[in-house]
């Protein structure tokens, strides 16, 4: 049996159909996107989403590539090294922690790994891009193999990074 929804993904920059921002499905005119925060499908109007995408930043994808994306949730997280400052990073110092961001249709999530071990929202990321105050933090962007290989050398834990 064939799959009835048309897929599409969202590539506006910076962010490409190989790795976009989002991922959604059409069927007889009805919108639903991935949550990147739960992993299941929503129908509009859910989480305050009440459109899709503007046309000109959709891209169809076939059913398998849409089912690969789905199933590859590092695939859509973006991991940073955390140093307090960016003195420290130039200094050559190692960073504290690791931060990542999903961004769902529903809302932004960034989180930070602390020292209970876990994973807990917080702002750094956003402090980072939007700096207000004097001393935002300062990120590297890492992959998903580095952000777990720091965690295990920072905090002595392993598989940190699974969703």
């Amino acid at each position: 049996m064939s799959d009835p929804y048309e897929y599409f993904v969202k590539a506006a920059p910076p962010y490409t159909e190989e790795r976009p921002s989002s991922l959604w499905r059409r069927l007889a005119g009805r919108w639903e996107y991935l949550s990147l925060l739960d992993w299941e499908w929503h129908a509009l109007s859910a989480e305050g989403v009440t459109a899709p995408p503007a046309a000109e930043v959709l891209r169809p994808v076939p059913a398998e590539r849409a089912a690969a994306l789905e199933a590859d949730r590092q695939g859509w997280v973006r991991y940073w090294a955390f140093y307090f400052d960016e003195a420290e990073w130039r200094d050559g110092e190692e960073p504290t922690t690791v931060v990542r961001r999903r961004r769902s249709p529903e809302r932004i999530y960034d989180e930070t790994f602390m020292r209970t071990n876990e994973w807990q929202p917080d702002s750094a990321v956003y402090e980072f891009f939007h700096p207000r105050g004097s001393h935002p933090p300062h990120l590297v962007e890492i992959g998903v193999d580095e952000a777990e290989r720091l965690l295990q050398e920072l905090r002595g834990v392993t598989g940190a990074t699974e969703l």
